[in-house]
């Protein structure tokens, strides 16, 4: 193309119809289209098969289905080894009461539950937690399953099943119609005791935390990712409950209360918080306020640590984690220990050393 051109203006610049100027202008507006074009075909991005908006709406939502399975999966975990410490908690460690307790974690259902677990119900809530040794555990129920009464109370709506487990006290026989897979069973089972009931909430956020407000310990899924083991997740939940059962909460200022209850209520959903009820399920987060900024004094920590690892020994689990864990804590993520944890808490080096002679202590006496 370019060699015709040359070929046409050069003839009429020879004949004297084009000035100099004329033809190297012409010249140039021509063998730039020319230049441009096979450049840019020549780097154009190979981006391969096409994807509609609708194909990427139907993965978007494929994908919420695997991430609640995955969030359930976590909290089961969680929610056994929380509830394995609780049941190891000896009445001289708790000044509380034992607690009723049936060992199920419910939610509201909805279009993610529908699809996770092949729902098609109109009323109910779904069960997706079964905490191992618990009453719920014994009676055989599962995961996916739709509880539609308590007592012949009918449970519609996550509130209902909240009203209706507030009622229950210790060895009350407890009748329960559920639906699994389209066919309709009555269980019954009676309701157990714990030393304490303090469930487990997951928190999605990647920061390193654990928390507690007295009546829940939030875990960040973060934490989850950094622990290696179950005994690492005993540790660290095993503190926050002896925050919890030895009532550390309660002896902080006020404000700090009221902030805890406010960030729970911002981005984590409570099913129920009474005795026996299948106490939490998160399902997002947003923001989680001053939840996990509200310290302790060094004393109140210190307790925590002594009786978290006598909880962890108790309940069976590696008690030498409790100092480890806080070792790699310190070593693997040194700004958030900072950050979070040195201006109300012992050092790591006095923490490790304490809760070495607490773990020979407890073994001495057996």
């Amino acid at each position: 193309m370019q060699f015709a051109f040359c070929t046409e203006y050069s003839e009429k610049f020879r004949r004297g119809s084009l000035n100099i100027y004329e033809y190297l202008n012409r010249f140039m507006k021509r063998f730039t289209i020319v230049f441009l074009a096979v450049y840019f075909l020549g780097c154009a991005t190979i981006t391969g098969p096409s994807v509609s908006r609708e194909e990427v709406e139907r993965a978007t939502e494929q994908l919420k289905v695997k991430a609640l399975a995955f969030q359930i999966e976590q909290l089961q975990k969680v929610s056994n080894i929380g509830n394995q410490l609780m049941l190891a908690i000896t009445s001289e460690d708790t000044k509380k009461s034992p607690q009723a307790f049936l060992g199920i974690v419910c939610a509201s259902i909805d279009k993610y539950f529908e699809q996770l677990y092949n729902l098609r119900v109109e009323k109910g809530v779904v069960v997706v937690v079964v905490k191992e040794n618990s009453p719920a555990y014994r009676a055989g129920l599962q995961k996916g399953d739709v509880l539609l009464s308590l007592n012949k109370i009918s449970i519609s709506h996550i509130n209902h099943f909240r009203r209706a487990v507030s009622r229950f006290k210790i060895g009350d026989l407890v009748r329960m119609e559920i639906t699994r897979r389209d066919e309709t069973l009555i269980i019954e089972e009676k309701i157990g005791q714990i030393p304490v009931n303090v469930p487990t909430i997951m928190v999605d956020a990647q920061e390193v935390n654990a928390a507690t407000d007295g009546r829940s310990i939030f875990i960040t899924y973060g934490l989850l990712n950094f622990v290696k083991s179950d005994d690492e997740i005993a540790a660290v939940l095993a503190h926050e409950l002896a925050h919890a059962v030895r009532g550390h909460v309660v002896k902080r200022q006020g404000w700090q209360i009221l902030g805890l209850v406010a960030a729970v209520t911002l981005g984590i959903a409570v099913e129920s918080q009474t005795p026996g009820a299948g106490e939490a399920v998160m399902r997002g987060a947003g923001e989680i306020g001053d939840i996990f900024n509200a310290g302790y004094s060094r004393d109140l920590e210190r307790e925590a640590d002594y009786f978290g690892t006598k909880f962890v020994y108790s309940a069976g689990y590696d008690p030498d984690m409790c100092a480890t864990l806080h070792e790699r804590f310190a070593v693997e993520i040194p700004a958030s220990m900072i950050q979070n944890y040195l201006s109300t808490h012992p050092s790591s080096p006095e923490r490790m050393l304490r809760i070495k002679k607490t773990i020979e202590e407890l073994k001495g006496q057996n």
